[in-house]
């Protein structure tokens, strides 16, 4: 089969449900490959959008099957199938970029107004091993929506491998600064 992906929101970051997508079809055998309108004639689009504000893609050909869409940006309660989100990324889709991405944990202990968090993942929980999702790569980007609300030996765990294998890691969605403590700020 083959399959072809669209990244809404542009190739600026990479997509970590398309990585996953992606890993799962060359799996089963299947070829995939970026969408393009002219050339591509695939059996089966993905579409995913993170951001609400960015535009919807439509440059689809005339033929081609309508794009299976999802992401935040298109509907908040929408995840991947567990046998396809337990799968690694492939890197391959973004070679511009070294470093890995992933979640230690997802949801989150607060309920902020602005924020769908809550809405679409639920409260906190753990979800992956900072050495599954390091993958041999050193430099990591953690998109956890509050990772120092996990409990404390789930932190202090992560933290210790990551110390171990020298990783360096951008917590790109921050860290909650009411959950520092003098324990978890030495572990950090």
């Amino acid at each position: 089969m083959k399959i072809a992906l669209v990244d809404v929101d542009g190739h600026n970051y990479p997509n970590l449900a398309l990585m996953k997508l992606s890993a799962w079809h060359k799996a089963q055998g299947d070829t995939v490959e970026w969408y393009s309108p002219l050339f591509s004639h695939p059996d089966k689009i993905y579409a995913s959008k993170v951001f609400t504000f960015t535009p919807d893609y439509v440059d689809y050909s005339a033929g081609d099957p309508d794009p299976v869409k999802g992401g935040t940006g298109y509907r908040i309660y929408q995840d991947l199938p567990e046998y396809i989100d337990s799968v690694k990324p492939d890197y391959s889709l973004y070679p511009q970029y070294e470093f890995a991405v992933g979640f230690l944990s997802r949801g989150c202990i607060r309920n902020c107004p602005w924020c769908v968090v809550p809405k679409k993942e639920g409260m906190i929980r753990r979800y992956d091993d900072i050495e599954q999702i390091a993958q041999g790569r050193k430099h990591l980007v953690l998109m956890d929506n509050n990772f120092l609300a996990n409990d404390r030996e789930f932190v202090r765990e992560q933290l210790e491998k990551a110390r171990r294998s020298g990783y360096f890691i951008d917590f790109n969605q921050g860290l909650d600064a009411r959950l520092v403590d003098e324990e978890n700020s030495r572990w950090l």
